[in-house]
């Protein structure tokens, strides 16, 4: 097995977990309030397979989509893209695979949402690109040339599922941890895994290729991100550790003028789950 010492040069070890999650907290203000609907058709899923080992995990529903091995190695990834422990909750202790899963066993994980782009023309980003875009054809399908701050006009766009990308960027990182470890990535100490998701995110992980190691790292941090601070209705942010973090009060139908006017404000968050019929009506 390689050392962390042998580790490329340019990955950030275990420190930068304490940027990584200032990040998270800091973008939790912004998707805290949003409506996340794509995980809603995943309740009426038929679990198929046990829920990731790790403590506290009774209260969580059923994995649905991931296997065993996927589920606990989406739940150390998340656990160190939003690191925490029990006095100071974190992507694990939110239960945020949960959140994935749920999201994958459902329409967004088949394809099949409003926001998903399956076909043509497609995304090349160009450095060189001038313009906002500009058309081409290849043999196959239209190519869209793009430079690079223009591409989140276009939202998600592949041939691929997001079921499909999640599979394969999993079969990506477990052949990178065996050549590059020796071991799966469940099984390598804090330090390592941080070599490894530093790899994924600066695109410098071998053997990723649809999806590419950054993306694979992009969807991952997205969805950590979304199951931090969406409702817990929808199988993550459990207890609503991630809108304590950030002081969001939850699905709350109204405020007071005093209240909105108090800076010191403050009210124990509210999920949908626990509003009239579960739907905030």
């Amino acid at each position: 097995m390689q050392s962390s010492d042998e580790a490329r040069s340019g990955a950030k070890p275990a420190n930068s977990a304490i940027d990584r999650r200032r990040f998270l907290k800091g973008s939790g203000v912004a998707i805290a309030g949003a409506s996340v609907v794509h995980p809603t058709a995943a309740q009426e899923a038929s679990p198929v397979a046990t829920p990731a080992t790790h403590e506290d995990s009774s209260d969580h529903p059923a994995i649905r989509f991931f296997n065993p091995v996927e589920a606990e190695t989406v739940d150390a990834l998340t656990a160190r893209i939003m690191p925490g422990s029990p006095d100071d909750p974190g992507a694990r202790e939110a239960g945020v695979v949960y959140y994935i899963d749920a999201s994958l066993a459902g329409a967004f994980g088949g394809g099949f949402t409003v926001k998903t782009y399956t076909q043509g023309p497609y995304l090349n980003v160009s450095e060189d690109q001038p313009s906002v875009e500009s058309t081409s054809r290849t043999n196959l399908y239209q190519v869209v040339e793009v430079n690079e701050e223009n591409v989140s006009r276009y939202g998600f766009q592949s041939m691929l599922t997001p079921q499909d990308l999640y599979r394969r960027g999993l079969e990506s990182l477990a052949a990178y941890c065996e050549a590059r470890y020796d071991a799966p990535f469940t099984e390598l100490n804090e330090t390592q895994q941080d070599e490894v998701v530093a790899a994924l995110a600066v695109d410098e992980a071998d053997g990723f290729e649809a999806p590419g190691g950054r993306e694979f790292f992009t969807m991952l941090r997205n969805h950590t991100i979304e199951g931090m601070f969406s409702d817990p209705l929808y199988g993550g942010n459990r207890n609503m550790v991630g809108w304590r973090l950030i002081g969001y009060p939850g699905a709350r139908g109204f405020f007071t003028s005093q209240e909105l006017l108090d800076p010191n404000f403050s009210m124990e968050p509210v999920s949908l789950a626990d509003m009239p019929n579960g739907h905030g009506h």
